[in-house]
């Protein structure tokens, strides 16, 4: 077989019916936008917006398409939605009915996040709803004119590769691929039709330079370890966490640590509206948890929910949670602090000696989060959204390795399972770590079994 082309950081990729052309997330994690043309058939795979410290503006390439695929319903895939629909967009949208369902919370939360009135997000859900078109995995379908068919992605509930057809180019995308045998999820796939070569295929590179240094078992053990030492010293447990997959697998090791006598049972509060509403979604598609997941529903044992959980849906009840004594966990958005009701309870918490706040994800440079990092480690003060400066006394902690995305092994095993791929159009990683890959990758793919590390 031979070994195909690995392009890093390039917007434009021939077929020979036409171009897949990267229009956001080219050098850069952010802002996937993807326009795939085929024998005079445009598409457009996912729609995003740029986040943090990343930029891009809107191509007037993904205006004219016959119709949009989303491949997941993060931000940084769907955000501009909203925009392409304003523009005049009124073509299908295809996507699995899980996604679908999470773009329509996380759009309508972003809208009013940007001051839009509830009417006119309440319009733009009615829209969304009139153009979706749900797409089982596995089942192909009509696209304007193009073969889709979506396959499990591992990422987040409802995550998909979308594969595109004509008579002459097959191209795949994969969308975010998520880690082997995380909680909830079935793995990404690894089965593919033999016979037509892939012409492209777009794949993310978010962790293309580097392996994950922490597997579920660590995670899990970490975790048990920082809960621990909070309830010996009486402490409440924040939890900054995003609404969308790090709450739902908190919950799910959260879950395995009580049912098992890990941890003390200590209340535990969700104080997220829409991490509740995703996590309710979560629940309404079990049928597409993974075979662990499934046998302890069987079992009688919900893997999102546990004793002593509890739901904190009214401001004024996030409010009176800070006159609590610990120990307790709050789990409440936003994942970074850059807003949301973890906002309160960092500004009554970060001072007290008897706090610790956990980290479950990567605080970007700039962040509140990363500010309240530095500024634990030299004790000094920081200040939060709307509030005044607070000294930093809380214990700070961070579990590590709890990330959604595949590493560069788990990338390179997805990427070795397509049969006859011509070309790797790589994206959705820094430049670094497409650099990375493309110069790692290609050697890999031409050992031997005997030869690949294990």
């Amino acid at each position: 077989m031979r070994t195909p082309d690995i392009v890093p950081h390039t917007e434009a990729h021939p077929l020979v019916d036409g171009e897949v052309r990267l229009l956001g997330a080219a050098r850069q994690v952010t802002g996937a936008m993807t326009r795939v043309e085929m024998g005079k058939r445009r598409v457009l795979v996912d729609c995003g917006v740029a986040q943090g410290r990343e930029k891009m503006e809107f191509p007037d390439a993904a205006r004219d398409v016959d119709a949009l695929v989303l491949t997941h319903g993060h931000l940084d895939h769907i955000g501009n939605v909203p925009t392409l629909v304003e523009r005049g967009f009124d073509k299908p949208i295809f996507a699995t009915r899980a996604t679908l369902e999470i773009a329509k919370i996380s759009l309508e939360d972003s809208l009013g996040m940007q001051g839009a009135s509830d009417r006119d997000a309440a319009r733009f859900i009615a829209r969304f709803d009139a153009l979706s078109r749900p797409l089982p995995y596995g089942r192909t379908a009509d696209a304007a004119g193009l073969s889709l068919t979506f396959h499990e992605a591992g990422h987040i509930l409802g995550s998909a590769s979308a594969e595109l057809q004509s008579s002459e180019s097959r191209v795949i995308v994969s969308g975010d691929l998520g880690r082997k045998d995380s909680p909830i999820l079935r793995d990404a796939n690894t089965v593919w039709a033999a016979g037509k070569p892939v012409d492209v295929v777009v794949m993310e590179t978010t962790y293309g330079g580097r392996d994950h240094a922490h597997t579920h078992d660590d995670i899990e053990r970490d975790l048990e370890a920082i809960l621990r030492d909070a309830v010996a010293r009486k402490a409440k447990v924040l939890i900054p966490s995003f609404a969308i997959g790090r709450t739902q697998t908190l919950l799910y090791f959260l879950n395995t640590l009580v049912e098992s006598g890990r941890i003390p049972e200590i209340p535990v509060a969700i104080d997220t509206p829409m991490g509740l509403a995703i996590t309710e979604t979560y629940k309404r598609f079990q049928p597409i948890f993974d075979r662990e997941a499934l046998d302890k529903i069987a079992d009688g044992d919900d893997p999102l929910d546990f004793e002593n959980l509890f739901k904190v849906e009214r401001g004024k009840d996030s409010a009176r949670l800070r006159d609590v004594e610990g120990p307790m966990i709050i789990i409440a958005g936003s994942g970074m602090c850059t807003g949301g009701r973890i906002i309160g309870h960092l500004q009554d918490g970060l001072p007290s000696e008897r706090t610790t706040v956990l980290f479950v994800g990567y605080q970007a440079e700039g962040t509140p989060g990363r500010r309240i990092q530095q500024a634990a480690e030299r004790g000094g003060k920081v200040r939060l959204k709307g509030g005044e400066e607070v000294l930093v006394r809380a214990k700070i902690a961070r579990l590590k390795g709890l990330s959604a995305h595949a590493d560069r092994g788990e990338l390179l095993d997805w990427l070795r399972a397509i049969p006859d791929a011509r070309r790797v159009a790589l994206h959705h990683g820094d430049v670094e770590a497409q650099d990375a890959f493309a110069a790692w990758a290609p050697e890999q793919l031409r050992a031997s079994p005997s030869d690949r590390p294990s």
